[in-house]
């Protein structure tokens, strides 16, 4: 079953036009994050501290992989609602669970055959990658690795939730437009972050995607992450089990697919709630100091810090990605809360004097500062401890600035907007081709 499954997939042209369409898209990303990655490694030729902030995942890897997750959200549920909106459309899905006589094979099939469909899609995001690194661009393979597997994580709910979109309905377009409309919702929730008056908005952050995927992106492996992608993907196999079961009366299928939602939703929450996480990346810059990371899982209190800043102010940002994110690598526990987010409209411009510190409590002790200093900070948290910040030197990282310029740009050119796609396309004709039947 499961090889009619991928022959459905794999032979339909649509599945190899959205690799290359996806192809051109990663490249793209992929040449103007080189552009801007060289632009900057000409002016720090001669100064060796500056060259330690040339940062490979966050300049290369992470643009690059951003026009694969744009390919995924727009173009993959083209092709990963197929196998099933197909037998929608033919009205052949009843008649192939009767004679499989398991609707489970059957979407789990018809699953599988969706990964199989995007894995070209996903295959054209490595490509720019093994480029660069044929470039004499360095890449460090934990953190590497980690960015893919975030961005494997969110190719596999896509499927699961295209799966689920064509079990619902009744055409290809159908499921398509669904599955699509799922994903720009996830996306507003995106557009909460820096913004006061969507402060609302930014409690739904837990359901975003985004807010799941960046740690991946940053080389660091979230539990919590893996869970809620998995937990989605099962969860919307679940629903698409149930879309896929005909024979059920409405009325049942209804209640089922309300358990299926609510169950997903509770495990998306508990996922949300796991905190652990490790640094995988290079002189593991994501983390604090190693003795301070020792220091602090030692604090056997509790610690909260509390954020007097908008949404939209930039120290608030800074102190979010930087300071708190390292913090969390080493205290999970940690409790973030920022009470501004709680006021029923935003008041940008009615702000009191005591706008813009952060409080920090460890056990019953209390202190405040308006500093964003990531030391500063952690300094805080010690001395609220009663204790001495630790040995505060950190492994050095040596920054890997690399110039393509010339010929090699010429050829990274070349391979991004041609090689690339055009060699998915080619495979695509290759393997789409009407074959001749035997007389």
């Amino acid at each position: 079953m499961l090889q009619r499954e991928l022959a459905i997939a794999l032979r339909a042209r649509v599945t190899w036009l959205v690799a290359a369409l996806g192809a051109l898209l990663v490249g793209h990303g992929f040449v103007l994050a080189v552009d801007l990655y060289t632009a900057g490694s000409r002016s720090v030729a001669d100064s060796v501290l500056m060259a330690r902030e040339f940062d490979p995942l966050a300049g290369v890897v992470r643009p690059t992989l951003g026009g694969l997750y744009l390919a995924v959200s727009l173009l993959a549920p083209l092709v990963a609602a197929r196998p099933v909106a197909v037998e929608k459309e033919r009205g052949s899905l009843g008649a192939l669970v009767l004679q499989v006589g398991s609707p489970s094979r059957v979407v789990l099939a018809k699953f599988l055959a969706s990964l199989a469909a995007l894995a070209p899609l996903y295959a054209g995001a490595l490509a720019p990658l093994i480029v660069w690194r044929a470039l004499g661009g360095h890449l460090a393979l934990a953190e590497t690795l980690t960015a893919l597997t975030g961005h494997a994580l969110y190719l596999v709910l896509v499927a699961a939730l295209a799966t689920a979109a064509a079990s619902w309905t009744a055409t290809v377009a159908q499921a398509s437009t669904l599955a699509i409309a799922v994903v720009l919702a996830s996306w507003a929730i995106d557009a909460a972050e820096g913004f006061a008056a969507l402060a609302w908005l930014g409690r739904a952050a837990d359901w975003s995607v985004t807010t799941h995927l960046t740690p991946f992106e940053r080389g660091t492996l979230a539990l919590g992450g893996v869970g809620w992608f998995l937990a989605g993907a099962l969860g919307l196999l679940a629903l698409a089990l149930v879309g896929a079961r005909f024979d059920m009366p409405r009325g049942r299928r209804a209640a089922w697919a309300l358990a299926a939602l609510a169950g997903s939703a509770c495990a998306l929450a508990g996922a949300s709630r796991v905190r652990p996480a490790w640094d995988l990346t290079e002189a593991r810059r994501a983390s604090l100091p190693p003795a301070a990371v020792r220091a602090l899982r030692a604090l056997r209190a509790p610690i909260e810090v509390e954020l007097w800043l908008d949404r939209d102010d930039s120290r608030r940002r800074q102190v979010e990605s930087d300071v708190l994110a390292k913090l969390r690598l080493a205290r999970p526990d940690v409790a973030l809360t920022a009470p501004l987010d709680d006021r029923e409209a935003p008041t940008e411009g009615d702000r009191d004097d005591g706008y813009g510190r952060l409080v920090v409590r460890v056990g019953g002790r209390q202190t405040e500062t308006r500093s964003t200093s990531r030391r500063e900070l952690i300094t805080l948290i010690f001395e609220t401890a009663g204790q001495p910040l630790p040995d505060w030197s950190q492994p050095v990282y040596p920054g890997y600035p690399r110039v393509v310029a010339g010929g090699a740009r010429r050829g990274m050119l070349a391979v991004a907007y041609g090689g690339v796609p055009l060699a998915l396309l080619a495979l695509g004709l290759a393997v789409t081709r009407p074959r001749r039947r035997p007389v």
